[in-house]
């Protein structure tokens, strides 16, 4: 008999022990809830975060929803926990929540259960105020508002603006080919043929002579011109890049060309060096060397142009077309006479 009354003091001291123990570990364990707001409007979105503090060795079950809070409150969307560890040896670990409202009124969040083993700790509730939006009653009612209309993007306008330059173009072109219809002409302009190179450079000479700049002192503008017509030639006739390049420039690259003509090549050296002494030194020629400039420039330009041979005809060749001329002649007689 005492034996077992022994027995069942030790069960109930170990008993207590387990019991006491849990109970201390429970009050080191703290759960709240709180709202970043208590009032807000209808439809606002307002946080809610979940947060416990526990020992490093224990473990607290944070609650999961799926689309209510409570009645009143609706889950938009949830984070994952966040743990951050104390140096208590704590951890606290925080979910954030964010929820809606859709009815006005005043509410109570009830606490929120968590689990702790076999046991469920509990947040303290929370009121809040859900209001309205405020209406002013002294205004007269309006029409709703119809919907803002969203800006266009560039891939909507596109197509619509490209087709329109397409049929833009589709009527011009036919606008253009009906005039020319009524008026008889063709539709297609024939380009002229280029003039020959040395055609433009004499003309341009001949225009140099006339405008008389040397005689009116203009020496330097004599010389700039003349050497123009010059290289305007050269790119003409031999396709010579002149512009914004040196005399020697142009003369190396017309050394490495097909150009063959030494004694036309030593005439545009010498007007070249001549040029630039006037342009660059102010050196001033007397009134001979403006004239031989200017001839050496014609001679120039009659050496090295470009003589295209048009094939002649033979003199068998005139007198059989001859013949056939006759003979032509003789058989529209005879049919005139057979009539």
């Amino acid at each position: 008999m005492l034996q077992k009354m022994r027995l069942h003091i030790l069960y109930i001291v170990v008993f207590g022990f387990i019991f006491f123990s849990f109970k201390l570990n429970a009050q080191d364990i703290t759960v709240k809830a709180k709202l970043d707001t208590t009032e807000f409007l209808i439809g606002d979105q307002v946080g809610l975060e979940l947060e416990v503090k526990q020992p490093i060795r224990e473990f607290v079950g944070i609650p999961i929803f799926e689309q209510n809070v409570n009645q009143e409150l609706e889950v938009i969307e949830q984070s994952e926990n966040d743990t951050t560890l104390l140096e208590t040896g704590h951890y606290i670990i925080k979910k954030r929540l964010l929820v809606t409202a859709f009815d006005s009124g005043y509410y109570a969040l009830p606490p929120i259960p968590f689990l702790y083993y076999s046991d469920t700790l509990r947040t303290d509730p929370i009121l809040f105020h859900v209001k309205t939006v405020p209406v002013d009653t002294s205004q007269a009612i309006k029409d709703i508002k119809m919907p803002y209309g969203a800006p266009l993007s560039f891939a909507e306008v596109f197509p619509w603006a490209g087709g329109g330059v397409v049929l833009a173009i589709v009527i011009f072109i036919l606008v253009y080919i009906i005039r020319k219809l009524r008026r008889k002409e063709p539709i297609i302009r024939r380009i002229k043929p280029r003039e020959p190179a040395h055609i433009i450079a004499f003309r341009d000479l001949e225009k140099l002579k006339k405008n008389k700049l040397w005689q009116q002192n203009k020496i330097k503008e004599y010389y700039t011109d003349l050497t123009d017509v010059l290289r305007l030639y050269l790119w003409n006739r031999y396709s010579i890049r002149t512009l914004e390049r040196t005399s020697e420039e142009i003369l190396g690259s017309l050394e490495i060309s097909d150009f063959n003509d030494d004694e036309a090549y030593d005439t545009l050296k010498d007007i070249f060096q001549l040029s630039d002494l006037v342009k660059f030194a102010k050196f001033k020629p007397i009134a001979d060397e403006h004239e031989k400039c200017l001839s050496g420039a014609y001679n120039f330009v009659d050496r090295t142009k470009l003589i295209i041979e048009e094939k002649k005809e033979s003199e068998e060749e005139l007198k059989d077309r001859e013949q056939k001329g006759e003979e032509t002649n003789m058989l529209k007689e005879k049919v005139e006479n057979n009539k």
